[in-house]
């Protein structure tokens, strides 16, 4: 099987609490991380998709037989004592993140994969070293990085803030082809608030993408930089966007497509995505017509 893309993170089985909705709604045990996000776009794709990932060996069966029923995605795993589990407590304007258990490291499994054409790695906590993105590096064409569980640790009560090794950090985003991070990820890394200063700190010889939620994102392309308004939408559940849209932009890596346009598509993907409580395909809609209206906003940031 000649694959296009590999995944790399840990599969979560998800807690929410809803405060954003009326009555507030509470959900148990759904599908999370990147590896389950990445399964909401692949059935869109003409593109062979592995995800690379490990599970506790309570992790339900009917989640597995979701897998495995969705064409052209492999999930590769081995049982771990636990699944890694999170509480989110979602609100309109913020979200809080408690780390409930966790699965063992993958860095002894992936040098056992094949490599691929891309590779998305993702890590939710504390599943992968630098040595992981190095094998990443040297058995794939091109490496994206959310730098999400890279920038993660717990205080005492399991809530989940920001904290990072800037040495690594800093080889990281200069190390790897594209990177993606939030708002808030970026403001913590670079010590700056305006967009146009950040991305002036971030490296640029590679691709910088910052996503700021219904604002859209900015990215770095080629020595400049650009900003994209996102779609007006109904946003239910908000967690794994940055998946969609990075599964999608990696995904199709091997053609001639302009980045920009990538990034509306990808977009537009996430724009739907959010209208969603669940892990589930996405439906066929004409995305890329929203992506057209989405690059009529692409302004410079100068």
């Amino acid at each position: 099987m000649n694959i296009d893309l590999n995944v790399i993170s840990h599969i979560v089985l998800d807690d929410k609490v809803f405060y954003s909705e009326e009555p507030i709604l509470t959900v148990k045990e759904v599908l999370g991380g990147p590896v389950s996000f990445a399964s909401m776009v692949i059935p869109l794709l003409s593109k062979q998709v592995v995800g690379i990932t490990s599970i506790g060996q309570n992790f339900p069966k009917k989640f597995i037989q979701y897998f495995d029923n969705i064409e052209n995605y492999t999930l590769r795993y081995f049982q771990s004592g636990n699944t890694t589990k999170f509480l989110h407590e979602i609100h309109d304007q913020k979200r809080n993140l408690f780390l409930l258990s966790k699965a063992d490291n993958l860095d002894n499994f992936i040098p056992l994969q094949a490599g691929a054409n891309a590779c998305l790695i993702s890590p939710v906590y504390d599943e992968i070293t630098k040595s992981s993105v190095e094998w990443a590096m040297k058995n794939h064409n091109f490496v994206g990085i959310d730098v999400q569980g890279f920038m993660r640790k717990k205080d005492k009560n399991n809530r989940i803030f920001t904290s990072f090794d800037e040495q690594f950090m800093k080889w990281l985003i200069q190390s790897v082809d594209i990177v993606k991070f939030s708002y808030n990820e970026a403001a913590s890394f670079t010590q700056e608030k305006s967009l146009k200063e950040i991305l002036n700190s971030l490296p640029s010889d590679n691709i910088q993408i910052i996503t700021m939620g219904d604002k859209g994102l900015v990215y770095s392309n080629k020595g400049k930089h650009y900003k994209l308004s996102a779609p007006t939408r109904k946003e239910k559940d908000p967690t794994g966007s940055g998946d969609v849209l990075m599964t999608f932009v990696l995904s199709d890596t091997e053609t001639k497509t302009e980045l920009d346009f990538l990034l509306a598509y990808g977009m537009a993907l996430v724009a739907e995505k959010v209208e969603h409580h669940k892990v589930e395909a996405l439906p066929e809609k004409n995305y890329e017509e929203i992506a057209e209206k989405i690059l009529e906003t692409k302004k410079e940031i100068k």
